[in-house]
Formats: C-alpha cells, structure tokens, sequence
C-alpha cells in the first residue's frame, strides 16, 4: 500500500508545478453517488481530472487515493484487499482508480466494493469502449459514467492564450454570430483555428514543440486504442486488430459519403456483420463518428449513412505529406460533425446539405461556397471556412467551435 501513496505524492507534485486548466467538463464531477466513471478516448484528459479532483478532496492529507491499475504494484497485490485495507487501516474514503479497464474482474470488485463498503465513493477512468450494461455484472444502475472530449476550439482558445471566452448554445450562435465574431477579439483567430485544426484536440498539444512529434503522439494513441484498449475490450487477435487498423485508415482516408459497411466488407474480404461489428468498436473507442441517415429503425443503427474520423487531427497526423486542398473539404466536415456532437446536438444526414439539426439544414465548405445547394430550404445556413465575420445565412465555420 505505501509504494502507492508514494507514487501520489510524487505524481502531485508534479502535478501542482504545471499550469492547470479548468474545463467546464470537470464541474460534472461531483460524488453524488457510490461510483462514478470518466469515460473518454486516449489523450483528452482523463488522468488530469482524476489527479485535480483527489487533490482536491484530501489526497496530500491521507482522505483519497490515487492509482493507477497499469502499475506494477498491481502484478502481485490484488486490488480488492487493497480496498479493504485502505477502508479498515486508513482515512481513505476516495479511492481514484485511473486506467480500470486493464485490470480483469474490474466490474465485480465495482459492485462488491460498493455494496460492502457504503461510505467508500470510487472515481475511476476507462476506455471508451467500457460496457457497463453487457458485461457479467450489470452496474449501469450503480455507476455514474461522464464522458469527456478532446478540446473544443473554445477551450483550445482558453489554453493556449490564457484567457476565458463564453460559450454558446446553437440557437443564440444562429442569431447573434456576427455580434459574437465582432467582439470576440482574438488575434489572428483564423490562424489560430488552422492550427487547432491539426494539432490542438488533444490537450497533450502543448508539451510537444514540434508538429511531427504531435502527429507521432496522436499515431501512438491510436495504436494503442486499438491494439490495447479494444483488444483487451474483445479479447481480439492481432490479425482482427490489424483488420480493425484497415477500417480506421480507410475512414481517414476516403470521402465520408462513399463508406459503408458492405463496401468495406467486400474490400476486405469479410462478412457484414463482422465489418460492422468492428466499425462500431471503432466508434465506440473514439476513433471514428457515424452519421445518421434519420433516428429511426434498426437498419439505420446499422447502417450510418456516412462516417468520418472522430476529430480533424487524426487526419492531419495521417495526411501530413499530402496536398491539403485534396482533403480540406473532409477536414470542414468533420471539424463541423465533432464540435456539434460534443456539444449534446442530434445530428443526421439531410437529403440536402450536409447536417441536420431538427429542421436546420447545414452546408459547410470554403469562402467561396455559395448557397446555391441550400437556397431553397425555409431554414439552412452555410458554415463558411476561412471567413471572419458572416452575414444572413452564412456562419464563420470556426465559431461552431464555441458551442461548449
């Protein structure tokens, strides 16, 4: 037990040396029940929450714990003793479990520790692919699970220039975006938006100088996503993850409408059901994002109209020797498609345009796109790129970035 404490003790002294930004996300943490679970994909942020949250409740004095379950300690000292002998030998009653989905038997020791120890609240980090319903021991009633994002352009804003900025909800950017663009005074924030764009997602951005050794980091957490992560998630081979590898790159790769899974089934020589069973793992890790043709029926659940990846910098770090005005128009989309999702709007598929909110149609492209494809529509508006302030119909594509 002590190398643990000792390992805290030094992870948050460090930890108190460095600069820390407070996301909005962090403030739905509260203990309000006996588990609660921060689920995310690799490099947003998860361990950074746990260590500001014990910090804050007690861990330098002896109240909470923080460990990680990829620690040696936990080769030869089981984790449910250790529970019980913090709960009868220490003040311990905030237990910070960061990694739990690399350790076996994780959601029973979940539901044995909080049936045995009432007055124990457990805060945990997971991958994204964590199924709390599905698995042998049901804690969907017992667990609150948040989950967390990379960077919006807002908060990369925030991080960067050391300022706060507001956010907004989408009916007031519809209304008032070139008063909000007008008095948003950032300089240069096209510049700063293109770099967002490449690099600025994931908040490990800013210990890394150069943009190669950001790419390499980003490569890094999706290997990692996939051949730890899932693997661990499904128990897969490597020949399974290596297909599962192929998905991914032909997400990143291809337009977003001319996907789908039967495309991709017969490319790769698989069946449907495994193709799609794969490209929803990949979904699920965080990897890519499905778009909707419409919210009903179990064909469309099945079967997204388009895919793109899950956020524009995991195709800069795969695209980074390639002409960038062969695939800008996919870096548009999903920029749009991600900022909007993480902002909690229901996004489909239109038969006109590119998104859907309600009866909002959205096209998004360049400065010199046109409303020509949407002219028609009762209520649509172009998401212009490379433009500072808009006009009747026609939004700053970077201001969708301050909808959380």
């Amino acid at each position: 037990m002590n190398p643990l404490f000792e390992t805290q003790k030094i992870m948050l002294s460090h930890f108190q040396k460095n600069p820390f930004y407070h996301r909005k996300a962090f403030d739905t943490l509260t203990l309000d029940n006996h588990i609660t679970g921060i689920v995310g994909s690799r490099g947003i942020g998860k361990t950074t929450l746990l260590l500001h949250h014990a910090l804050k409740n007690g861990a330098l004095e002896g109240k909470a714990l923080y460990a990680s379950l990829d620690h040696l300690f936990f080769l030869d000292n089981p984790l449910m003793p250790l529970i019980d002998q913090l709960y009868k030998e220490t003040d311990v009653r905030l237990l910070y479990l960061d990694e739990i989905h690399k350790y076996e038997n994780w959601t029973q020791i979940l539901k044995n520790s909080a049936d045995i120890y009432p007055d124990l609240r457990i805060v945990f980090s997971g991958s994204s692919t964590i199924d709390l319903l599905h698995g042998k021991y049901d804690l969907s009633r017992r667990v609150t699970l948040i989950p967390l994002q990379g960077f919006s352009f807002r908060e990369y804003l925030e991080f960067t220039l050391n300022r706060t900025f507001p956010s907004l909800t989408l009916p007031t950017l519809m209304a008032d975006h070139v008063a909000f663009a007008n008095a948003l005074d950032v300089p240069e924030v096209l510049k700063e938006f293109k770099r967002y764009l490449r690099v600025g997602y994931y908040p490990f951005f800013k210990t890394l100088s150069q943009d190669w050794e950001k790419f390499q980091a980003i490569e890094n957490t999706t290997q990692k996503t996939i051949y730890e992560d899932i693997a661990i998630f499904k128990s897969l081979k490597t020949p399974t993850l290596a297909v599962l590898e192929k998905l991914y790159k032909y997400v990143l790769i291809s337009p977003p409408g001319e996907l789908s899974a039967s495309k991709l089934a017969n490319t790769l020589s698989k069946d449907f059901e495994s193709v799609s069973e794969y490209l929803s793992l990949l979904k699920q890790a965080g990897l890519i994002r499905f778009l909707w043709p419409k919210p009903t029926g179990k064909a469309a659940l099945r079967n997204p109209a388009k895919m793109y990846p899950d956020n524009t910098n995991l195709m800069y770090a795969n695209h980074f020797t390639s002409p960038e005005d062969q695939w800008i128009g996919k870096v548009r989309e999903t920029f749009a498609l991600n900022q909007l999702q993480n902002a909690g709007a229901s996004v489909y598929c239109p038969d006109t345009g590119d998104f859907q909110i309600g009866d909002l149609m959205l096209e998004v492209g360049g400065k010199n796109k046109t409303r020509k494809q949407i002219q028609h529509l009762d209520n649509a508006c172009l998401l212009t790129d490379g433009v500072l302030l808009g006009s009747k119909g026609v939004i700053p594509l970077y201001l969708l970035g301050f909808l959380s």
